[in-house]
């Protein structure tokens, strides 16, 4: 099992932006132990890093695992509220 404070998923890192196919696998790896997620961007997330942001979330929560955002920058959350979904990602 994961443990969340381990091994953050760095969303700053231009691979998941080039290979969402590969942050959705890494995702799915990491719930049964709990998800941690390390959003320190100097821009807004993509709408498909959201979308899948969300998904994760809400499959922690419905396993009982932990959905945790450390060091959300304020891009990251300015772009959340413009699309809406700041509690969706960010509670």
């Amino acid at each position: 099992m994961t443990d969340t404070t381990a091994d953050p998923i760095d969303l700053s890192l231009l691979k998941w932006r080039d290979d969402p196919g590969a942050l959705q696998a890494t995702l799915l790896d990491r719930l049964p132990g709990g998800i941690r997620i390390t959003a320190d961007l100097s821009r807004p997330a993509d709408t498909l890093t959201v979308q899948l942001l969300i998904a994760a979330r809400e499959a922690a929560q419905a396993r009982g695992s932990h959905f945790v955002v450390d060091c959300p920058s304020q891009a990251f959350r300015d772009g959340l509220q413009t699309l809406g979904l700041h509690d969706d990602v960010l509670g």
